[in-house]
């Protein structure tokens, strides 16, 4: 990674000092859940922060002093900002629509494009870039949805696209990305279902789980890819940092659960009865064919990030979700 900034000292998770320099590192959806830890953890270690975002005054707002920020406001038709790419040392790309909304053709449409369609935009600014001024690595999120529904399969990173909507998404998504390659270190990070109290599917639950209605979810035998919020940003840093860190990574929990077992483990953290199971046919009434996101899962593992050396502060799903819930 190039030198932009004088050199400072800072530490690693096993408390041993390196020197290293300050980067300038650009995050794309700099406002969402793990956009804006991703844009504070890099701040607090030093870094030079420039976040992009479609409502830059909001991303502004809620970001620490010192971040620059800057508007992407129509990722799927638009370039980012040229200015705001130039001279950064690394990317972490993490725009993306909702995709747990119900799937109507217009909604299925704006997920693909704003994956899909804002990559390219940002990997053709990448080319366009002078050579010096390009970024040494760009970090593209990507989704366990990848591998489609597998129910029990091991899936490492190798293992093959599935094809269900998500995963043509998916698998579009990081070609995109990988069209980067001849341009610099590129990074797709394969991320599970973040645990975090602010967005996501844990957010969705709790509701539920707090007023003793929560249970199983049609039979709870399906696998999640559970990952706590703290790790999916170490991890993000991770592979930024990381010269040997190149194309897909699997972004989850080294130990995935079923929806049945991290039922039971919500039930124990927010002491509430985990017991009444929801039935497959009342999701799909309720979402159509979003549910089966949740009716099915991936038992993704995080073989890549284990290789590399990565150290996950939350590797069971008890204590993770009680750092989330109670600690936090």
């Amino acid at each position: 990674m190039r030198a932009t900034k004088s050199p400072i000292l800072r530490t690693n998770l096993d408390n041993v000092y390196k020197l290293i320099y300050m980067a300038r590192i650009v995050v794309s959806g700099a406002s969402g859940t793990i956009g804006s830890a991703v844009c504070r953890a890099l701040s607090e270690r030093g870094d030079q922060v420039i976040a992009l975002s479609r409502e830059p005054q909001r991303a502004a707002f809620g970001l620490p002093d010192g971040i620059e920020c800057h508007g992407w406001r129509d990722p799927a038709a638009t370039p980012p900002p040229a200015p705001a790419l130039a001279g950064a040392d690394a990317v972490i790309h993490l725009l993306g629509e909702p995709v747990s909304q119900r799937w109507s053709p217009a909604a299925k449409q704006r997920i693909r494009d704003s994956r899909v369609l804002s990559t390219r935009h940002l990997v053709s600014a990448i080319e366009s870039l002078a050579e010096e001024d390009r970024p040494a690595v760009l970090v593209s999120q990507s989704a366990t949805g990848y591998y489609g529904p597998r129910d029990d399969t091991k899936l490492d990173e190798d293992a093959p696209a599935g094809g269900d909507f998500l995963a043509e998404v998916v698998r579009d998504w990081e070609q995109e990305a990988l069209r980067a390659e001849s341009l610099c270190r590129v990074v797709v990070t394969r991320t599970g279902v973040v645990l975090s109290p602010t967005g996501g599917a844990l957010a969705k639950m709790l509701p539920f789980f707090r007023a003793g209605i929560g249970g199983p979810v049609a039979g709870g035998q399906q696998y999640v890819p559970w990952i706590h919020l703290d790790d999916v940003v170490g991890g993000l840093l991770f592979c930024v940092d990381s010269p040997t860190a190149s194309g897909a990574i699997n972004l989850t929990a080294p130990r995935p659960v079923d929806n049945a077992e991290l039922s039971r483990a919500l039930g124990r953290v927010l002491h509430r009865p985990a017991v009444l199971p929801v039935p497959g046919f009342a999701l799909k009434l309720l979402y159509g064919q979003m549910s089966e996101i949740v009716l099915t899962g991936q038992r993704a593992l995080p073989q890549r990030l284990i290789k590399l050396g990565f150290s996950f502060r939350h590797p069971e799903v008890e204590p993770a979700l009680r750092d989330v819930l109670v600690s936090g």
